[in-house]
């Protein structure tokens, strides 16, 4: 019998499920013969993705030796009595001691109890006892009540946020990504405790990042993963919420990298190529061995995961329906989406598009060279004998700037010549031939030219870029009405959007298609775009900061014109639609139009957005009391950056809860202190409860109106 013929074989179904004749099961169900062992199953039991008819049930057993099968039971009481599954399903070790089992033919709308047994000589040693859920069958009109989740690092930090979802009746969870963190202790927004760290046990496999001797690691390999996951997967709250309620995960990038598109990182911000489709492998494999995702990676959702299934080739967007109330579709933000428009090695003086390139474009957007030249920035053509002084001196000076920031003389000198082999920004010259004229004789010294009859365009400088090497400017804090005007451009000249054609079509039929009162469509990232206008007087920034910035074009902002033709073509229309997301570490709820809300969960446990800003606002100089002033603010210059933000808040971690019964949805969100996250407040229910506070909102599918209610 060949693999797929035997794994189809012990391929567990209810409507086929048989009881041992021996009376060994029979046995096992008296409460003494069985004995539950956190210690062979130390990350306990989960289910997901739960549809009408079927779920997905997960567990892990470490043992030396791994046994080869474990039992596994299903049953309609939690007393085991009442079994429609009793069956073997086999143990892999290539797939770390994890264990994924489809369970189909249930009843509609059902709880279900669930356990795994080991034989132990005998005797039965028990996972924790499971709690499981179907979906409501398509047609019927049942309430349906979730909790959404996101950003949950585990690093010195610990889930108290999750404590209070104990108590409500969820027909699942709702994770929107970052499930774990590959970095260990990355100094801009994490931290560790001796009680909550994770030191690699391969760390030759893994990266190095941050400064020599004081830095931290990524994860890379396989055991790198699957270690981050195990730890995660340890914490006794965590694991008490999946013991009673179904998960539902999508992934965002710290599943795999920070700010990652398909399989590249962005540690390094362009100083060398992060592309890595092995490590991407790596990170997905773990995933799909560890969390109850039903996406078919192996033969019938089963372990060991097929490594040729994996990137880029598997397709993590699907959907799942929940009675005549809700159409859940889940998407993929990460994996099909291209790089940031805005490369981190972009050089700040490059002429993205010159006076010809916007003459013939600025038309088709109904605007014209003459009304945006007080807007763009001069620049210079280095090419010509006429300009063969101002290009040498320019082009030592840059590749001095590039041996400055690390790279070798060969590469230096090759970003040099590339940087001064046509256009560059006037700014961006005047300041790399200041740094050469402060080296050299003055008879030597070569002046910037004039002004003065010099064409204008739009420069990475103009966006925000002004390093070498750098996140900002290119995914954080860049200039607003600049980024609007060059995404626009981009778009014309067909830049390709996050979700990619296939799954853009696949959005478009389910949201037409479907007859649900509601549709939720989940996103790792926020839809909600984040402008911080820095010309506030109140402010006192730098006169270069006194603009208008995205903070982040990592998430939507960054890809404008789909958004919009999101929120226009599909979500409007769809009518219903709840946009649900994560990431930013911030609580929103957001109008996005009359048809259209969004609710943005604050983090877990990672720190909170106004947290990691005031890391960065650290120092001394104007930049940083400016910067200080700006973290202060930061609920309010959202509030006034983006007029559909209906609910801010920046400094509480959380948990967001929504409720839809009949034509009627209520949301809430719970949120906790940031300094709560800090110890373990697990057996102090009271205690943490009064540290909860709660924010509710309110709408109809009639009328797709916040109301806030507190």
């Amino acid at each position: 019998m060949d693999r797929r013929r035997f794994l189809k074989t012990v391929a567990l179904t209810a409507g086929a499920a048989a009881v041992t004749p021996a009376g060994r099961v029979l046995a096992a169900m008296a409460a003494d013969a069985v004995r539950v062992s956190r210690r062979h199953f130390p990350q306990s039991v989960a289910s997901g993705d739960p549809r009408p008819d079927r779920v997905l049930l997960w567990t892990r057993v470490e043992v030396a030796p791994l046994p080869r099968s474990v039992r596994v039971q299903v049953a309609e009481d939690a007393a085991f009595t009442a079994l429609r599954v009793d069956r073997e399903v086999a143990v892999s070790a290539e797939a770390d001691g994890c264990i994924k089992v489809r369970i189909e033919n249930l009843a509609p709308g059902r709880v279900y109890h669930y356990r795994f047994l080991i034989d132990d000589d005998g005797a039965f040693l028990a996972s924790p006892h499971g709690r499981t859920r179907t979906a409501p069958a398509p047609d019927a009109d049942v309430p349906v009540r979730l909790a959404f989740l996101s950003c949950q690092d585990y690093g010195g930090r610990w889930y108290n946020s999750l404590v209070p979802l104990l108590d409500e009746e969820l027909d699942f969870v709702l994770h929107l990504g970052d499930f774990i963190y590959e970095t260990t202790g990355d100094p801009q927004f994490q931290s560790e405790s001796p009680e909550r760290r994770i030191v690699f046990e391969d760390a030759a496999g893994a990266i190095d990042l941050g400064e020599p001797g004081a830095g931290f690691q990524a994860a890379r390999s396989l055991s790198n993963y699957r270690q981050i996951h195990r730890s995660v997967r340890g914490d006794s709250v965590l694991q008490a919420l999946l013991e009673r309620t179904p998960l539902v995960a999508i992934w965002d990038d710290h599943e795999f990298s920070d700010d990652c598109w398909q399989d590249h990182g962005t540690y390094l911000d362009g100083r060398d190529d992060e592309g890595d489709a092995e490590r991407r492998r790596n990170a997905e494999q773990a995933y799909f061995e560890y969390m109850p995702v039903d996406v078919e990676v192996g033969d019938d959702a089963t372990l060991p995961v097929d490594r040729e299934r994996l990137f880029p080739n598997v397709a993590l967007y699907r959907s799942l329906r929940f009675g005549r109330a809700l159409e859940l579709v889940l998407t993929d933000y990460r994996s099909l989406r291209p790089d940031h428009l805005i490369p981190e090695d972009a050089f700040p003086g490059t002429v993205v598009y010159d006076r010809a390139a916007l003459e013939a474009r600025l038309p088709k957007l109904g605007l014209d060279y003459a009304s945006l030249v007080p807007s763009l920035i001069p620049y210079v053509d280095l090419r010509g004998d006429a300009r063969r002084a101002l290009r040498t001196a320019a082009r030592m000076a840059i590749a001095q700037g590039y041996r400055g920031a690390g790279l070798d003389e060969r590469e230096a000198q090759a970003r040099a010549e590339a940087a001064t082999g046509g256009t560059i920004a006037l700014p961006v010259l005047a300041q790399f031939l200041a740094a050469y004229n402060a080296g050299v004789p003055a008879a030597a010294r070569v002046a910037p030219p004039d002004t003065a009859g010099l064409d204008r365009g739009l420069p990475w400088l103009a966006l925000g870029k002004t390093q070498l090497f750098s996140a900002i400017g290119a995914r954080y804090l860049v200039v607003k009405d600049s980024f609007d005007l060059f995404a626009a451009l981009r778009a014309l000249d067909g830049a390709p959007g996050a979700y990619g054609p296939a799954q853009h079509t696949w959005l478009a039929e389910r949201l037409q298609g479907s007859d649900a009162r509601f549709k939720i469509v989940a996103s790792s990232v926020s839809f909600t775009s984040l402008v911080l206008d820095l010309a506030r007087p109140e402010l006192q920034a730098p006169e270069a900061m006194r603009r208008r910035f995205y903070l982040n074009v990592d998430h939507w902002d960054g890809f404008p014109q789909e958004r919009e033709r999101l929120l226009g073509e599909l979500f409007d229309p769809a009518g219903g639609v709840i946009l649900l997301s994560g990431d930013i570490h911030a609580g929103f709820a957001t109008q996005h139009s009359a048809a259209t809300v969004e609710f943005t969960t604050p983090a877990v446990s990672s720190e909170t957005l106004k947290g990691i800003l005031a890391r960065s606002s650290a120092g001394e100089g104007a930049q940083a009391d400016a910067g200080r002033r700006m973290v202060a603010a930061l609920d309010e210059l959202f509030r006034s950056g983006f007029a559909p933000l209906r609910y801010v808040q920046t400094e509480r971690h959380g948990a967001g809860l929504l409720a839809l019964e009949g034509d009627h949805a209520a949301a809430r969100f719970l949120e906790l202190p940031a300094g709560a996250v800090a110890e373990r407040l697990y057996d102090d229910r009271p205690g943490l409860a009064a540290q909860v506070r709660t924010r509710r909102f309110a709408f109809t599918r009639d009328d797709m109106r916040l109301r806030a209610l507190d």
